[in-house]
């Protein structure tokens, strides 16, 4: 007996040793190779750009930003006057910033990205997921959604405004949410809760006061009122807004005859033109009456 049990015990602690060496070698190597692949960190390519279009780290300088590049968390991104950018996440969803914009990419992962607007406007196309948030945080409130086609405002003031025109975008602010459902908008102004959603106007009001048509100096001021998270441009550069929805700006002009410019946009998509009617500076010519000298 003893002989055919050793030689049966021995088979048995072969086959031991041969499958705790099959598990070391091939089962034990294969999950360590799948669970110790990196997982590729969450970017915003920026898909196209024109104009004049930057990045920096949280605390770096600015620097231009090519098409092809990917922002990570924390870096931000501003466009000048004239440029715009187009920012592409891995899911699709697109993010445009207009002139004059500045933003931050607070959050980047799979189920949640934030980007800070700053000041200026965005406008966003995001994929529908209900398993994904998108948002865009302004200094008081957010707009989220986790499928929209959104457009949204900030003067850097604690205002801001957000359109819908495809999906939902829930506003909040100061505890308060509010649904904003396409063809609608809804405004934040400092200290207050988002506004009940209204429809989108048909159309945007803009006032402008224009210099007098003679100026004896080269400083002229342009100033007016539109509605509280629209944008203003004068003579090519965009202009703060206030919670009111008044504007100033001040600039040079040489000596001569000029036409000024005046655009206003909103979140409803409106745009609206006025041209001035002719402004002569003349800084040399002594317009003062002066008493006539008797001989």
């Amino acid at each position: 007996m003893k002989g055919p049990l050793a030689i049966t015990l021995a088979i048995l602690g072969a086959l031991l040793a041969l499958g705790v060496s099959y598990y070391a070698f091939f089962v034990q190597r294969e999950h360590r190779t799948e669970t110790a692949a990196p997982l590729e960190p969450e970017t915003l390519l920026l898909a196209t750009a024109s104009g004049t279009v930057e990045v920096a780290n949280p605390d770096g300088a600015w620097r231009p930003a090519p098409p092809g590049y990917k922002l990570t968390a924390r870096e931000r991104i501003r466009t000048g006057d004239d440029g715009t950018a187009e920012l592409r996440a891995a899911d699709g969803s697109m993010v445009k910033l207009l002139g004059g914009t500045e933003a931050r990419v607070d959050e980047l992962r799979r189920e949640l990205k934030r980007l800070h607007l700053g000041a200026g406007m965005v406008e966003a196309d995001v994929r529908d997921d209900p398993n994904r948030v998108f948002e865009v945080a302004f200094d008081e409130g957010a707009a989220r959604t986790r499928g929209a086609a959104f457009t949204a405002s900030s003067n850097g003031d604690g205002t801001a405004a957000v359109a819908a025109r495809r999906g939902e975008v829930i506003l909040s602010a100061r505890g308060k949410e509010v649904v904003i459902r396409s063809g609608q908008f809804s405004r934040v102004l400092p200290g207050a809760p988002p506004e009940t959603p209204q429809p989108v106007p048909a159309s945007l009001f803009l006032r402008v006061e224009w210099p007098p048509p003679t100026s004896t100096r080269s400083r002229l001021a342009v100033s007016g009122q539109t509605v509280p998270g629209a944008r203003v441009k004068i003579g090519g550069k965009w202009v703060h807004v206030d919670a009111r929805g008044h504007y100033r700006a001040e600039f040079d002009e040489p000596d001569g005859v000029h036409e000024l410019h005046v655009r206003a946009t909103d979140v409803g998509g409106h745009l609206v033109d006025e041209k001035s009617p002719r402004i002569i500076v003349d800084t040399k010519t002594d317009f003062k009456i002066h008493p006539l000298k008797w001989k």
